[in-house]
């Protein structure tokens, strides 16, 4: 039987487990103290912010845990059918609770027309029907809905609130992280801290990553993270730049070719070799890390860098991250590349 897994597992039952969003669920109690509860909701935000999550813990408080809502995934069920699907149930008195609620995540991906026949129910919504919308895309919502439905913005979770959660879920399981609270291992902290950076505030996508994590090793630390994840170590990045500020054309040639020949999408990797010089960057204005995805354990390693070096350096990959775009061959451009700026400044 297949274990279930660490999001599922720790998907918050009640409005007390949500992290953060406390204005949306503040708000949210009130209309259910006042029974002031509306038709129409749209929540809205990024991945793993808990939308989808409060939405089932408000239709289960509406209904006072009777019966269980209605849920349409409008990634794959987006046509006008599936809406008339529920335009029927909708018409219908539930048997088993007060309420019937309707979850419909990734809302932005109906149809026009299924978005034309929901209007027309949301015009004139059952009495005692409640229709919750979820959508990553808000902008692809028609302005005929928008004007229909009270809107809920969720935010990205914080670093800080991420990295607690995390800690939480590892004193759960099996004692992995006891009595982190009280005293938290530095390498562990380090692993946790990256792990919610590169959430980029999605509490579901930091948790996954932990979950791969403990399947790999019980022991959560940076370079078992980052070999989890796929991740270029950041030593490679670190050993690039060097290279190329000290025009050491060679070095540098093996570092492409051995990423090369280890299987590694260069395309990625120069995206992701972009986006470290930028942090180099951005570190060398904030002098924080709170800004940044790379670890602090790097502290050293970035004050070595040659800032000048690396603000140059910045453009050229700007431009090398648009051309290799639709390269059969990045291989080459990206060699040819380097190969020029160690010869021309060397």
């Amino acid at each position: 039987m297949a274990e279930v897994s660490l999001a599922v597992k720790y998907r918050p039952k009640t409005f007390s487990d949500v992290s953060e969003q406390s204005e949306v669920i503040t708000i949210l109690e009130q209309q259910l103290k006042t029974e002031t509860t509306k038709n129409a909701y749209l929540f809205c935000g990024g991945a793993g912010t808990g939308k989808t999550t409060c939405a089932r813990i408000f239709a289960n408080e509406i209904n006072k845990g009777k019966g269980n809502p209605t849920e349409l995934d409008a990634a794959s069920n987006n046509s006008v059918d599936d809406i008339r699907l529920i335009i029927e149930q909708a018409k219908m008195k539930s048997l088993d609770s007060e309420y019937r609620v309707f979850i419909i995540d990734e809302c932005h991906a109906l149809s026009n027309n299924a978005w034309q026949a929901l209007l027309k129910l949301l015009e004139e919504p059952p009495k005692q029907s409640i229709f919750i919308l979820c959508t990553t895309d808000p902008q692809k919502i028609p302005q005929t809905i928008l004007s229909r439905v009270q809107r809920f913005d969720f935010k990205r979770i914080s670093q800080q609130g991420i990295v607690n959660r995390l800690f939480w879920i590892l004193e759960e399981e099996s004692g992995v992280g006891h009595h982190v609270h009280d005293q938290r291992d530095p390498e562990m902290l380090s692993a946790i801290e990256y792990i919610a950076k590169i959430a980029d505030g999605g509490m579901r996508s930091a948790i996954t990553t932990l979950d791969k994590c403990l399947a790999f090793s019980t022991e959560i630390t940076l370079e078992n993270v980052v070999k989890v994840i796929g991740a270029t170590n950041y030593a490679v990045y670190f050993d690039l730049t060097n290279a190329l500020t000290n025009f050491e054309t060679k070095k540098m040639l093996t570092i492409i070719n051995d990423l090369y020949s280890s299987g590694k999408d260069l395309k990625l990797f120069i995206k992701g070799f972009m986006e470290f010089i930028l942090d180099v960057c951005k570190y060398d204005v904030t002098q924080s890390f709170d800004y940044i995805r790379i670890p602090a354990i790097y502290d050293e390693d970035l004050k070595n860098l040659s800032i000048d070096y690396c603000n140059r350096l910045l453009e050229k990959l700007i431009t090398l991250n648009a051309e290799i775009k639709w390269e059969s061959n990045p291989k080459a451009v990206i060699e040819a590349t380097f190969y020029m700026e160690c010869m021309t400044n060397g």
